[in-house]
């Protein structure tokens, strides 16, 4: 029976050996599909997916609030908020951001609001009584990092392939 096993075994070898010359030419043609597609990813896209929505450079918050340094959405890097420049004619601006929720409440109020609560130590954390700090998350510039930790983007013709490799 282990006689029967290893011959059929040196068939499905030999068969699998003799095929290796056609399954070249399907090789040759997905690098084919994958360079073209890269080069057109490249062009079209190279470096886009690095926009984020950051704060005003001029603008001054007091205190000891610290905030990130541009728009990051509640669901971590997974699924990043990129948004176009203005000459680039994409989806999502920076008016698109929606606003920021605690406690299950959209917060309303803005930076002077809460400035005034702190100099009159008011109680300022009440039902709906929270600074939409994404308001002011409204300049789209280029950042330094791509989506899903650098894996996903054009930037150059090997990231494009793998981006390339991932949707197929």
């Amino acid at each position: 029976m282990v006689l029967v096993l290893l011959s059929g075994m040196r068939i499905l070898v030999n068969l699998l050996l003799d095929t290796l010359p056609m399954l070249g030419n399907v090789l040759l043609l997905c690098f084919f599909v994958f360079f073209i597609f890269g080069i057109i990813g490249v062009q079209l896209w190279a470096g886009l997916l690095r926009n984020r929505c950051f704060m005003d450079e001029n603008l001054t918050i007091q205190g000891n609030i610290t905030l990130p340094p541009y728009y990051q959405p509640e669901e971590d890097d997974e699924m990043p908020f990129i948004c176009s420049l203005s000459g680039d004619n994409g989806i999502m601006g920076c008016n698109e951001i929606p606003p920021l929720k605690e406690r299950g409440h959209e917060c309303c109020l803005d930076k002077d609001d809460y400035f005034y609560y702190t100099s009159v130590r008011q109680e300022f954390n009440v039902s709906g009584m929270c600074v939409n700090w994404n308001q002011y998350y409204n300049e789209c510039r280029t950042g330094n990092s791509n989506p899903h930790k650098g894996a996903i983007n054009f930037d150059n013709i090997g990231y494009a392939w793998i981006v390339i490799f991932q949707v197929i």
